[in-house]
């Protein structure tokens, strides 16, 4: 077992936490991330580790792309334009990156047969609730922002893959993002 993430994202908010988790779990680390809001500092603690590589890139770039996914074994999604507002603001590179792109990156990691993939989500994927009962995977969806559409299209597209062997997808759909992280 090779023990190779790559993680798309890995230095955001959210990615720099899960690097430092799977470090100290011994595993291999390769962060792709455009560092969109200049926080590539977040990651400074984690160069001195040898089994960690940062490469400065854009899920868009299906050739980079190609190149990382030869030497993982595991792929972790978290990059995107993240949230309402920036989504409102940008909505055509929104669609690239968080549906279009995201979607190229699914499909060639289905060519790599990278079998372990994790995509994550948000509750924002819910909408409102009309009951104050918890809501779960089962509850149906109703998505009202451009961001949550996104997430939603793309984890149905996940979910018709879960047929195809060698492919075993994982989505999680986190209800917040709060407490310290390096980012």
């Amino acid at each position: 077992m090779k023990r190779k993430i790559l993680l798309i994202g890995g230095a955001g908010y959210i990615g720099t936490v899960v690097t430092k988790y799977f470090l100290q779990k011994g595993f291999h680390v390769t962060c792709l991330d455009n560092c969109i809001y200049k926080n590539s500092s977040s990651i400074d603690e984690f160069r001195k580790n040898n089994k960690f590589e940062f490469i400065f890139g854009d899920l868009r770039n299906e050739k980079l792309i190609s190149e990382l996914l030869d030497k993982c074994d595991a792929l972790i999604i978290l990059a995107g334009l993240v949230g309402d507002p920036i989504t409102k603001k940008y909505p055509e590179l929104s669609e690239e990156i968080n549906f279009s792109g995201t979607k190229r990156l699914i499909d060639l990691s289905k060519t790599k047969k990278i079998e372990n993939s994790i995509f994550v989500s948000t509750c924002s994927n819910y909408g409102l609730s009309e009951t104050d009962k918890l809501l779960d995977e089962d509850t149906p969806l109703n998505p009202l922002s451009l961001y949550a559409k996104q997430k939603v299209r793309i984890e149905k597209y996940i979910l018709s893959l879960n047929h195809e062997k060698n492919f075993n997808p994982t989505i999680l759909r986190f209800s917040t993002a709060f407490g310290l992280s390096p980012r």
